[in-house]
């Protein structure tokens, strides 16, 4: 259905902070690609699905961990550019991204995820402690931010009836 939500205002500054500091402290890897073809883009940590700020975001937007198969973050530094990309094929599935930066964000400071539909492209701007949920066959990308390193929390359902 193409559908994305936006949920603002779930987390406070102070919870905001910790997850922002949680993620800064761990250890990442460039080990993930957009798809088979292209190059690897950005850098991972995955989390096990029982993590704390797992638990935390889940709990916030009241999703259940039912079918939940993955859960990461995404590093992106500065300058790097992102593909287009589904996170599944299957109709019933979705992904949640949490937005951990906390340094005050301006338009020009870029760090959208961009989406095409209906062959159009739209950008969701990385409000500190945004949350989007959206279809994961709906294709996306990211985009780096222009003075910060750009991190990321993805959670991913599959089979979601």
């Amino acid at each position: 259905m193409n559908k994305i939500v936006v949920k603002d205002n779930l987390f406070d500054e102070e919870e905001i902070k910790n997850i922002y500091n949680f993620c800064r402290e761990l250890s990442y890897k460039r080990n993930e690609t957009d798809d088979v073809k292209l190059p690897y883009t950005g850098l991972v940590h995955n989390f096990n699905l029982e993590n704390s700020v797992v638990r935390t975001i889940i709990k916030k937007t009241e999703l259940s961990y039912k079918n939940l198969t993955r859960a990461y973050v995404n590093l992106f530094l500065q300058k790097e550019e992102p593909f287009f990309h589904q996170d599944s094929v299957d109709k019933n599935s979705k992904t949640l991204l949490y937005y951990v930066n906390n340094e005050p964000q301006k338009i020009d400071d870029l760090g959208e995820t961009f989406f095409y539909i209906n062959n159009e492209v739209k950008g969701v701007q990385p409000v500190p402690g945004r949350v989007i949920i959206f279809d994961g066959e709906i294709w996306h990308r990211a985009s780096s931010l222009r003075n910060y390193d750009r991190f990321t929390i993805a959670l991913k359902w599959e089979n979601i009836l």
